[in-house]
């Protein structure tokens, strides 16, 4: 597969390894790739263990792509175009299996044991909550990907709020 960044043509293999999951092998370098979340104008992959949301407009025959770093302009040969406007599309033109993790009491957050990226299984412990001077292990209730972590250590919240975003499998 060809594509073209900021006129800087690269060349790719890309084989699907499953419904949301790719092997990219671009120069040598070989890249585990999953597909976290993917609506009508942005993206969240998931790069070997590292999680990059990309914003991208539709622009004819190219994509442009923007990311925190700077803009990137893609063209991605037509035939891919089809695949990728065909994996946008199922599911009613978005997939999304995040979730949100939410506070159950007021309190404050003493220790995050997460990060964007981490694998997480039923069970394992994402973050201490203090309420009423005791301390409150929140332990995962679902397998996944943190996507991201929405408060820091020494954050007071209250109940219902908003902890972790977590991709689920």
């Amino acid at each position: 597969m060809r594509i073209t960044v900021n006129d800087l043509n690269i060349e790719l293999d890309l084989k699907r390894n499953g419904v949301d999951r790719f092997e990219v092998r671009v120069g040598g370098e070989k890249y585990e790739v999953r597909v976290l979340n993917i609506s009508k104008n942005q993206i969240t992959l998931l790069i070997d263990n590292k999680v990059f949301s990309f914003n991208f407009i539709l622009d004819g025959d190219s994509t442009i792509l923007t990311t925190s770093s700077g803009d990137y302009y893609c063209k991605i040969s037509p035939k891919y175009q089809n695949l990728i406007d065909s994996y946008r599309s199922t599911s009613s033109g978005e997939i999304k299996r995040e979730k949100v993790l939410k506070s159950p009491m007021p309190g404050l957050v003493t220790k995050i044991f997460v990060k964007p990226g981490s694998q997480i299984k039923i069970g394992d412990k994402l973050l201490i909550l203090e309420a009423m001077k005791m301390e409150n292990e929140i332990r995962s209730d679902l397998e996944g990907v943190v996507v991201e972590v929405l408060v820091s250590e020494g954050s007071p919240v209250e109940k219902g709020a908003s902890l972790l975003k977590i991709s689920t499998n």
